[in-house]
């Protein structure tokens, strides 16, 4: 690859690639990935646009949080039942509201582990409108040594 073609103005995703320069000689140039550029945008739209689906479903009750988080996260079925340490064939249960509603609780911890959020996550969920994102936001912190209890704390951001 030339230098001249490695050449792409994108703030959000920097990229060092080692090319040969004009001199003959090879080194590095700070760059931005083609993708990223000009195709990042697209997926982070489709994203907002899987999960006002997703919530969407699990307002009416087609799907549970575990599919919810599976797709967000972009997990498959096998990984996610392997890390969960269940068979498949239970996982697919729980992706319905029909066996959701009977999980235990220590089930339930095992799945927020995996999707790294608290417990209370997988029972409600916190929206903020779009037009608030950035005057607001919302981190959760262990309240205790209990692991199934978290804080959920909204700050306002202060411009």
């Amino acid at each position: 690859m030339k230098e001249k073609e490695a050449q792409i103005k994108h703030d959000l995703h920097p990229l060092v690639l080692y090319v040969e320069k004009e001199d003959g000689t090879y080194g590095r140039v700070e760059s931005a990935s083609f993708l990223s550029k000009n195709y990042l945008d697209d997926y982070f739209e489709k994203v907002r646009k899987w999960d006002a689906e997703l919530k969407e479903k699990l307002d009416k009750g087609e799907i549970s949080p575990v599919y919810y988080y599976m797709v967000m996260l972009e997990m498959g079925q096998g990984d996610l039942a392997s890390r969960v340490g269940i068979p498949k064939w239970k996982l697919k249960k729980h992706l319905k509201m029909k066996a959701f509603e009977k999980i235990s609780l220590c089930m339930l911890k095992r799945y927020a582990d995996v999707f790294d959020v608290p417990v209370s996550n997988l029972l409600h969920f916190t929206v903020i409108k779009e037009k608030d994102q950035n005057k607001l936001s919302i981190t959760y912190q262990k309240a205790s040594n209990n692991p199934y209890i978290s804080l959920s704390i909204i700050e306002t951001i202060e411009e």
